[in-house]
């Protein structure tokens, strides 16, 4: 699937990377400068060595590469023989499989020929010339990307004994090693090393894309009207793990630690996601508006898909909400905690210290205290569980911990939809002489509960949608979006601030309306679900219409609490998912006050906080 298909991604977003310099290069920068010290080139020094004669045919059998997938007419032995300048590490004969790198080489097989060049040749050389002579240590960038330690006071290269140095040649630098460097793939490119990781790698790798940067490009002279270019530089980046993860993984100067799920935790957790995003072909959904003669007026918009436009959306969505939250920046979670061993995450254990994801998740300990909306936050039992509780695997810009299983609970894919700023649906709303979105403040306000006055010293502000009924006897009702809903069960409830200008409770009905596979349920009434739930008389309204709330009273922390939360559904299914539709589709809650003219105990005007969906586990 194409991420521009996803309604809110857009390409403008790839200019952004680009211009920000964020993507992954190929080093493709031609130094046309020489130093002239020696009187052979580096291809001269290295064909006449007989210590390096594994690693001199391998240099004559690799065609140096643009990038991944296309190579140039030209070997390494070629690029080593002319005038631009290198430095190589030269690894002696049977420091290394020289007969595994020739098979890859005599494969034939363009991916396993690149091996050869990533993790040989380019691994162990740089461009311009290093020579080993000076002091203390200097970090070296190689041909591949990766980084390397020069060590001058221990003449080592990335830890590893260069038994003769400083070889004059008159293209750059050689030095001989005891063995080749170690090659460590980063974040990016070890997903794709390991057969039981290709659910997640393929996933992801396939928003990749290879671009010309003209930019890090050097540019030749103008020939027939035409720019040439000495050498192209081409870049690597993946739009989804760039932006959707928030993570470059593919960066050698990040660090970074990431989850990554085998594909028997995969395939595990996929069958439990795809049944939270099933989707239709067509979506009808009904919009309110004024005439131009101040009439109302209803019309129908249609949201249609095809199979493939389906298909494509539903293993979206039913993946990213796996993958999306699986990274995690090294250097700046709480106090800036490492967590690149079982040690360090042992220690926020103990500690009960917070994680952020890269896409901007919380995670915490269970018990632990929280700042900020704790429905934006997952609880976590144990980060040692989460991280796969073994050390991980070092890379070059990072670690990774390997799982068997998904290691989040399930509200990381399907989470409580706490409707704080109630969307007004554009549907008429009846017997409704004003409705809109007020802030109630109450000061000091003295309350009575359970018959006893109350003063209070303090000041209580709630965000609220105010529905005022036309007239004394008329009853206001009001329509409400819910949206990203998913095809699961919920238990709903509604948030009602008691009405202390009035000082009485509602009395009300709720409905809702929405899809099937086959049609649109429309105002299907709901049961009161709750056994003890009574009205001001005493009266049972277990499975009953009617829903009341509370008058002010003291809350579980013992507060006085001028909201009382009703839940109007236990295990209210939606078969149908609106994730992502936004206002295209989406289903409607109805609230509608409802006392009897008789029933002078309750106030007809609602005052609405919230409506809070909570998703269930299937």
């Amino acid at each position: 699937m194409k991420l521009n298909n996803i309604k809110w991604f857009t390409g403008s977003l790839m200019t952004v990377a680009l211009a920000a310099g964020i993507s992954a290069c190929s080093d493709d920068h031609f130094d046309i400068t020489s130093d002239t010290a020696g009187k052979q080139t580096i291809w001269k020094t290295i064909q006449s060595d007989e210590r390096l004669s594994n690693f001199a045919d391998i240099l004559q059998s690799v065609y140096y590469s643009k990038n991944e997938q296309k190579a140039t007419p030209e070997t390494y032995a070629d690029l080593l023989n002319n005038t631009q300048t290198f430095t190589v590490w030269a690894p002696v004969n049977d420091s290394f499989d020289y007969n595994y790198y020739k098979g890859l080489i005599e494969s034939g097989i363009r991916d396993s020929i690149y091996k050869v060049e990533r993790e040989l040749i380019r691994n162990n050389m740089t461009r311009y010339s290093r020579s080993a002579i000076g002091n203390g240590s200097v970090k070296v960038n190689l041909l591949n990307s990766k980084s390397a330690w020069l060590d001058f006071d221990e003449n080592t290269f990335q830890g590893i004994a260069m038994t003769e140095s400083n070889i004059r040649v008159s293209n750059g630098a050689l030095h001989i090693l005891a063995k080749p460097t170690k090659y460590l793939p980063n974040l990016y490119e070890y997903m794709g090393t390991r057969e039981d990781l290709s659910g997640i790698n393929e996933f992801i790798k396939k928003f990749q894309k290879t671009e010309f940067n003209e930019l890090a490009s050097t540019q030749g002279p103008t020939i027939d009207g035409k720019i040439t270019w000495v050498d192209s530089v081409t870049s690597t980046s993946n739009d989804y793990s760039n932006y959707y993860i928030g993570a470059f993984l593919e960066r050698e100067d990040s660090n970074y630690v990431m989850i990554l799920p085998t594909n028997t935790a995969w395939n595990a957790i996929l069958e439990k996601t795809q049944q939270y995003f099933k989707m239709k072909n067509s979506y009808k959904q009904d919009f309110h508006t004024t005439t131009e003669t101040g009439g109302d007026a209803t019309y129908s918009k249609e949201k249609v898909f095809t199979d493939e436009e389906l298909d494509s959306i539903m293993n979206f969505y039913s993946k990213d909400v796996i993958c999306r939250n699986l990274a995690f920046n090294a250097n700046w979670q709480y106090k800036r905690s490492p967590i690149s061993t079982l040690d360090d995450i042992n220690k926020l254990d103990e500690k009960g210290d917070s994680l952020y994801s890269t896409a901007g998740r919380k995670f915490k300990k269970k018990g632990t205290l929280n700042a900020g909306n704790p429905l934006s936050v997952i609880e976590i039992g144990s980060y040692a569980d989460m991280f796969g509780n073994a050390d991980p695997i070092t890379l070059s810009n990072g670690s990774v911990y390997v799982v068997d299983q998904y290691p989040y609970p399930y509200s990381i894919y399907a989470p409580t939809l706490d409707q704080l700023q109630l969307d007004y649906a554009d549907t008429k709303t009846i017997n409704t002489s004003r409705s809109g979105y007020s802030t109630h403040t109450y000061i000091d306000p003295v309350v009575t509960i359970d018959g006893e006055d109350i003063q209070t010293d303090s000041t209580f502000k709630y965000s609220i949608y105010k529905a005022v009924n036309k007239s004394s006897s008329s009853n206001p009702k009001i329509d409400f979006k819910l949206t990203n809903v998913l095809s699961c069960k919920y238990d709903i409830y509604i948030v009602f601030n008691y009405n202390t200008d009035l000082e009485k409770p509602n009395k009300f009905t709720v409905s809702i309306t929405y899809d099937t596979d086959k049609k649109r349920e429309k105002n299907q009434r709901l049961k009161n679900p709750n056994e003890d739930a009574v009205d001001t008389k005493g009266e049972k309204l277990y499975n009953t219409n009617n829903f009341v709330n509370r008058s002010v009273h003291f809350n579980d922390n013992g507060d006085v609490d001028f909201t009382d939360t009703i839940c109007v559904a236990k295990d209210f299914e939606f078969p149908i998912s609106y994730y992502g539709l936004g206002n295209d589709a989406y289903p409607v809650i109805e609230i509608e006050s409802k006392p009897k003219s008789t029933e002078k105990e309750y106030c007809r005007e609602l005052w609405i906080n919230a409506i809070i969906l909570k998703a269930k586990e299937w």
